[in-house]
Formats: structure tokens, C-alpha cells, sequence
């Protein structure tokens, strides 16, 4: 018997955004990522970006290069979130564009 096609309704696609929202919260709210964060300012503390132009801009946002939300193996995700060689120190400006590419 064929299947029917149901699209997700607003109730179930709610409830995988709070999922979503609620992983990058439990990273972005740990002791780790701060003390991680913290890190990578204190060595990077210029946006990585406006510096390869010429130009002296304080970082305000760390970046992942690669999205650790684009990965569904959890091992994995950690692994991304956390690590210090996945990071990018960005002007606001910078950032934006950055996420505005995607």
C-alpha cells in the first residue's frame, strides 16, 4: 500500500526547533564553552577576517567554522563544538556576513 505524504504540521516542527535550540543551548551555556571562548579571545583577540585585510578590529564573536549543529553523531557534535582549531575570533560585522553566506 503506497505511503501519503504528510508535511511536518506547525506542532512537530516546533517541538525539532526546541530540540535543535535546546543542544546548542546545553553547549553555549556549559562551564567548557565559556572557559573555551575565553581562550580563544586571549589568543585571538583581532578579527581573524579584518586582520588578513590590513585592518586592526576587535573580535566581539567567536565562530565555528564548521557548524557542530550540522552534525547528527553526538560524539561528533562535541567533538566540533569544542574544539579550539573549529574557532574563528570575528568583528559583529564579519560574523554576520559570514552566517549571512549560508
Amino acid at each position: 500500500m503506497p505511503t501519503i505524504y504528510r508535511p511536518k504540521t506547525g506542532h512537530q516542527k516546533q517541538k525539532n526547533d526546541s530540540q535543535y535550540d535546546a543542544e546548542r543551548r546545553k553547549i553555549y551555556n556549559s562551564e567548557r564553552w565559556r572557559r573555551l571562548r575565553a581562550m580563544k579571545f586571549a589568543i585571538s583577540p583581532l578579527c581573524e577576517m579584518c586582520e588578513k585585510d590590513g585592518r586592526v578590529v576587535p573580535a566581539e564573536d567567536i565562530h565555528h567554522i564548521v557548524s557542530f549543529m550540522g552534525v547528527t553523531d553526538p560524539e561528533q557534535r562535541y567533538l566540533l563544538a569544542y574544539d579550539l582549531n573549529n574557532l574563528m575570533s570575528l568583528c559583529k560585522r564579519h560574523h554576520q556576513a559570514v552566517h549571512n553566506r549560508r
